[in-house]
């Protein structure tokens, strides 16, 4: 089909694909995760490795009589079955990212013992090369020569290639890329390696891998090799090497099932299963949910391009022939096709992002402690929650405490991060600088406790909901994806803050508000200047807007704070009778407690149609400092017929996106509140109860969710 040339050509390729991406996938490996990893994930790592080795000595005594002679000489059995029984940090790590479960706390899990798994079996291929080669050449000096260079190779790379890099990166510039110099000279270092390994007999592909696992991921160098190599290698250079995979396949060797063919396909579904029942018994020990044990053992029993590339390897070798070597790259392709959909299926970590109880600031008693955790792209989103926390009540009255998160995007590295914040000197240090500093003024009254979160935005909510169902917060802020510049125009809005926000009103464990910054960066210290704060809420009725409307009332325990709320009516009841009575209760509770002070201002706004509306709100709007609305739940109401079809942004409602539009004018950020969805055990029943203003209810803060 090919010339010996052309071939010749796609395999030099294909194995520079390797390569690269070998190096790529250790230099996103995180070794950290080794002294982090739990008993569980050691666990996990240890018995799924010792089990389907038990297993193939089992196997193997009992059907010795079936085992070709010429298996036992060629080793063809050991070398196959101990690499199909290794996990592959490379496997898994690209199955979950493809499954967008990367965050997920199973994800973690089989990542940690991936991980660990991965970096033992750097020395146990060591050890298997060695014995392979003193068994061939009949010379045990020749394993032991074998083992000794490779280790001294090791600590080569240790001693002089990293703190050489090291030195390269720390003349970077902070949140710059390494210039063209140092990545030449990685590239010819990486080259370097892969030589050296092969004159001292080692695997040529295990010396890229260990070298990016010896340097530092991450920013500059991580960041700078994958934005520079990773599209082209797994864009053009990878699907050369599969294709190559493919067409050495010969399907039409099995027709004849000759008893090899049998031998093989015994120990691999032995090996298999070997692999999941050892993943499953440690989940199993620690009491973990079946669906859960069953998601960890198709996990670590996944397989991939690290299993084909062996196949290939061993192909080279001599180990396998034709009809055994299309045999495992078929089984590759069957068991990595099925179990990706299966644990799909199985795992759902969207379904652990439920409270046991409300949390929601509604129901919230008023001296309680308020936790928000509010999420911070960049440095252009600190202000204006800065600004929001000026017009918080005073400790004394009901104290705060906020939960700034960093949200980073994944690069350079596979496991993602979530941590408390520690000082670093990049552009998160200048973000928590910024609360730190204002958390020391006494016109923000609240408590900072800072976390750092790493992860794809595709995953980046999972991060979001988990911490704040375990710090048991009750309103998460998020800002809007659009930002106005200086001069009042615009920004291009982006698409992957808008995903992350859709998917964390989505899937929130408590209420959610976002923060549509309407005023120039500028303008973001409008209270430091004197004007007394003035939000309001525009009340049309509904969980949401009585969830905006508590959170209006919690700011008006700041004898400071003015706040006026703005009920829309119409002559015709719009809601069912129990939200129209609990809408009553909550203004009756407003009208009667707060009427007649300084701090609340309660007016009525009788309209007909969504014209009106307009009309009022564009009046009376320029006059606050903040608007509050509820999202809604969707559902238009006929008081609003027609807006929702100029809707740009759903995931405002349909008076948070007339108030985010630009087109109509608005000057005054708005939060658009969300009220908390999802319950453990089915969803929330609005007509439960009352706010926290109106009925006092016990919140057990020491319940453990």
């Amino acid at each position: 089909m090919y010339s010996p040339v052309s071939w010749e050509q796609l395999n030099v390729i294909s194995f520079l694909a390797l390569f690269l991406f070998y190096f790529l996938a250790g230099l996103k490996t995180d070794l950290s995760m080794i002294p982090k990893a739990g008993k569980k994930a050691f666990a996990i790592a240890i018995t799924g490795t010792i089990l389907p080795i038990i297993f193939i000595v089992l196997t193997d005594y009992f059907c010795k009589s079936i085992i070709p002679t010429r298996f036992r000489e060629s080793l063809v059995i050991v070398v196959t079955m101990y690499v199909w029984s290794c996990t592959s940090y490379i496997v898994v790590s690209c199955t979950l990212a493809n499954l967008n479960l990367l965050t997920s706390k199973l994800g973690r899990l089989a990542m940690s013992a991936s991980v660990i798994n991965e970096f033992t079996n750097l020395f146990g291929r060591c050890a298997l090369g060695s014995y392979v080669l003193a068994t061939k050449s009949h010379s045990i000096a020749m394993g032991v020569m074998s083992t000794v260079a490779y280790l001294a190779f090791m600590v080569f790379l240790v001693v002089v290639a990293r703190p050489l890099t090291i030195l390269a990166i720390k003349r970077t510039p902070k949140g710059r890329m390494l210039n063209d110099a140092c990545f030449i000279g990685v590239l010819v270092l990486l080259m370097g390696c892969g030589f050296i390994s092969e004159l001292i007999g080692s695997r040529t592909l295990s010396a890229p891998f260990f070298l990016g696992l010896i340097l530092p991921g991450g920013e500059p160098l991580g960041v700078t090799m994958v934005e520079r190599l990773e599209r082209m290698v797994e864009g053009v250079f990878l699907p050369v090497f599969l294709a190559l995979a493919g067409i050495r396949m010969d399907m039409a060797s099995l027709k004849l099932v000759s008893m090899d063919l049998k031998v093989v396909l015994l120990f691999l579904i032995v090996v298999a299963v070997g692999k999941f029942l050892g993943a499953m018994l440690p989940c199993f020990y620690c009491k973990m949910p079946f669906r859960n044990c069953l998601a960890v053992g198709l996990m670590m029993t996944s397989k991939g391009i690290f299993d084909v590339a062996a196949a290939c390897r061993f192909q080279d070798l001599k180990f396998l022939d034709m009809q055994l070597f299309t045999t495992v790259v078929l089984a590759v392709v069957i068991l990595g096709g099925v179990s990706a959909p299966l644990i799909k299926h199985i795992y759902r970590p969207e379904d652990r992002f439920v409270a046991h109880k409300r949390r929601a600031v509604q129901f919230l008693k008023r001296d309680s402690e308020l936790r928000i955790l509010t999420c911070i792209h960049g440095e252009e989103h600190v202000n204006a929650v800065l600004t929001l926390l000026k017009i918080m009540p005073p400790p004394t009255v009901a104290p705060i405490c906020l939960y700034p998160i960093h949200l980073k995007p994944l690069v350079g590295r596979a496991a993602t991060l979530l941590h408390p914040y520690a000082p670093s000197s990049t552009d998160t240090d200048r973000i928590f600088n910024a609360f730190f500093q204002a958390e020391q003024l006494p016109s923000v009254r609240c408590s900072i406790l800072p976390y750092v979160c790493i992860s794809p935005y595709a995953t980046m909510h999972e991060d979001i909901c988990s911490l704040a169902l375990d710090k048991k917060v009750f309103l998460i802020l998020v800002p809007f994806h659009k930002q106005l510049d200086i001069d009042g125009s615009s920004t291009i809005p982006i698409p992957a803050i808008q995903a992350v926000n859709s998917s964390v009103l989505r899937f929130a464990p408590c209420s959610v508000a976002v923060l549509v910054n309407h005023s120039p960066v500028e303008e973001n210290t409008t209270f430091r200047s004197g004007t007394l704060p003035s939000p309001a809420v525009y009340f049309f009725g509904g969980p949401d807007d009585r969830e905006a409307l508590a959170c209006g009332l919690r700011m008006s325990e700041d004898p400071a704070v003015g706040l006026t709320v703005v009920r829309f009516r119409h002559h015709e009841a719009l809601l069912d009778g129990a939200e129209e009575r609990l809408d009553e209760m909550m203004l009756e509770d407003v009208r009667m407690r707060r009427v007649g002070g300084s701090r609340v201002v309660y007016r009525e706004e009788v309209v007909r149609d969504a014209e009106e509306i307009i009309e009022v709100i564009r009046e009376v709007s320029g006059g606050f400092t903040l608007l509050l609305v509820g999202r809604g739940d969707g559902k238009e109401m006929p008081l609003m017929s027609g807006l929702s079809a100029w809707s740009e942004y759903p995931q405002l409602g349909i008076i948070g996106d007339l108030l985010a539009s630009t087109d109509f004018g608005s000057r005054v950020s708005t939060l658009v509140v969300q009220q908390q969805r999802r319950v453990a055990g089915n969803r929330l029943s609005e007509n439960a109860s009352i706010s926290k203003h109106v009925v006092p209810r016990e919140e057990d803060e020491d319940e453990d969710d």
